[in-house]
């Protein structure tokens, strides 16, 4: 199972620095631009990705301090996850946490890499070093759908990209 987890963390990895690659062909004023007001310029969205994956990062890294308290994933954690990813795939517009859209209004291109690298590189470091008999526990909490596993964290980190990555690319072409 942890190979699986292992290939999925580097296809989540490859499509992020294809992402930045991309991004690295722009401007900054470009990529700071807003498409209208109240609306999120392409480093907003990239930093709501990171503050995003450093809450999760945060939780998980709490969780497991207390390995005693965390229970199995259950039938529902993995509907959970399930609903999560899926759900992020459809075109429907959700207002966003305001614990992850308080985002500056002017970032750099080069800072926005490095926060997401080292956020990235935790993340990773948590996979690599998690024991096998945490696979199956429920060590992430999404705030809409709950609890579930560190498998239904990888498929939010995934979801939540290629949500996000389709407004970049449209904003990108305006």
């Amino acid at each position: 199972m942890k190979t699986a987890i292992l290939e999925k963390i580097e296809q989540i990895e490859n499509d992020r620095i294809g992402l930045l690659n991309k991004l690295a062909e722009y401007d900054e004023d470009k990529l700071n631009s807003k498409p209208a007001s109240g609306k999120w310029s392409v480093l907003q969205i990239i930093n709501h990705l990171i503050i995003s994956e450093k809450l999760s990062v945060i939780y998980i890294k709490r969780k497991l301090s207390g390995k005693n308290g965390l229970g199995k994933a259950t039938l529902k954690s993995k509907i959970n996850a399930f609903v999560l990813r899926y759900g992020l795939l459809l075109p429907l517009k959700l207002k966003a946490p305001e614990n992850v859209s308080n985002l500056p209004d002017y970032d750099s291109f080069e800072n926005i890499k490095q926060n997401w690298d080292k956020v990235r590189k935790s993340f990773v470091s948590i996979i690599i070093d998690l024991p096998d008999d945490m696979l199956d526990k429920d060590i992430f909490k999404h705030p809409t759908v709950g609890k579930m596993n560190i498998e239904g964290a990888i498929d939010f980190f995934d979801s939540h990209f290629k949500h996000h990555r389709k407004q970049i690319y449209s904003l990108l072409t305006k």
